[in-house]
């Protein structure tokens, strides 16, 4: 795999709607995650990762997810408006991926609400790629459109998408994006399940007991070559399915090996070039256990590890991509984002977990995200 360059970057979730504030936010280790109650009414306990306030851009439906990926798409203009100088309009593809797409409106719009009487919404606003011509047109592009959907992997495979795009030369770039909001289906869906916390989420602790959900959108500008811009680069992607279970993944972590193995080989270099793993670190007792598993068969050294999903909670679709720009910012700071109350470590997992924002000599990344169904990718990224 030719490595690609990645020259312009956007994130907004519950630690802020823009970079600056995330990233900060996120390597200060700040708490922002607020009692479930917050959102809508709940039988039971949880907390929740909500966005802060933001607006939609002109041209967007005014739906929950045009809003929270709008909050991305205007820290991308400056990059996108120079791909465009680059390589043409033409040349640049759009592909976008979400786990619940416009369910949250969809939900309001078949619920009556007093205090939102005339919810300006249709059905097809409900689709995963139902702001994807208007975002294109905002953005400027007009290569081809993809959108996808495969989960909690969702954006890491939007990313491989817009990679083969490159690659096969349909595209000399693409801006690959991801959002997800918070709608009542998943949060009863996940409870349902058995895999809700009902306190903050805590990724490897002795103590963890499911995941928190968040909501949000990340972004990021893959260019063919960019020597002179690139803020970080691409060298390989793996993917895998096991196809173990609908909602648990393989207790062999068949399928996280083989997607790790996969982007490593791509990437031309051995598991002793990776600096750190940010791992999918969901916090259920089985995910924790069975990627801490596999992590150790990958690697002969305790590797460092780091679970951003203590930070932003678990925004579905977009926590690879999420997950993927954080570990750029951590080259460009040389610093490894904090696990939050991972202590008490879990000490069966036999994994070194890093608890607090440290120091460190950072050259290679290895970003983990894996969804239900088995559908796992992994992805190498380098300053």
């Amino acid at each position: 795999m030719t490595r690609h360059a990645i020259t312009a970057t956007a994130l907004a979730n519950c630690l802020g709607t823009d970079n600056k504030a995330v990233f900060d936010n996120a390597f200060a280790g700040h708490e922002a995650f607020v009692p479930g109650s917050t959102y809508c009414e709940l039988p039971f306990p949880t907390s929740l990762g909500i966005m802060p306030a933001t607006k939609a851009e002109p041209g967007l439906v005014p739906t929950r997810i045009a809003t929270v990926a709008s909050a991305s798409i205007r820290q991308l203009v400056p990059g996108v408006r120079a791909a465009i100088e680059r390589w043409g309009a033409d040349r640049i593809a759009y592909v976008f991926a979400s786990s619940t797409g416009g369910l949250d409106n969809s939900e309001r719009a078949l619920t009556p609400f007093p205090e939102d009487p005339k919810l300006p919404y249709q059905y097809a606003n409900h689709w995963i790629d139902a702001s994807s011509i208007a975002i294109a047109r905002y953005l400027g592009v007009t290569g081809i459109r993809m959108a996808l959907s495969t989960a909690c992997s969702s954006s890491f495979k939007a990313l491989a998408s817009a990679i083969r795009l490159i690659d096969q030369g349909l595209a000399d770039a693409a801006v690959v994006g991801s959002a997800d909001t918070l709608c009542r289906t998943t949060i009863f869906g996940f409870h349902s399940l058995g895999l809700l916390a009902p306190t903050p989420t805590r990724p490897f602790s002795r103590e963890r007991c499911g995941i928190t959900l968040g909501e949000g959108s990340a972004y990021a500008l893959v260019e063919r070559d960019a020597k002179q811009s690139a803020l970080a680069w691409i060298l390989g992607m793996g993917a895998a399915s096991d196809a173990h279970h609908h909602t648990s993944p393989h207790p062999d972590g068949i399928g996280p090996i083989r997607c790790m193995r996969q982007a490593l080989e791509q990437a031309a270099i051995g598991p002793d070039r990776i600096d750190y793993v940010s791992a999918h670190g969901t916090a259920t007792p089985a995910n924790d256990s069975v990627e801490a598993a596999a992590v150790r068969r990958m690697f002969e050294r305790r590797v460092p590890i780091t679970a951003t999903k203590s930070l932003t909670g678990h925004t579905l679709g977009s926590a690879g991509l999420t997950a993927l720009i954080l570990a750029i910012e951590s080259l460009k700071r040389q610093q490894i984002t904090p696990s939050l109350r991972a202590s008490p470590l879990d000490e069966s997992l036999d994994v070194t977990v890093v608890g607090e924002a440290r120091k460190a000599r950072i050259e290679h990344v290895l970003v983990n995200a894996f969804g239900f169904g088995g559908s796992n990718a992994s992805v190498v990224v380098a300053s």
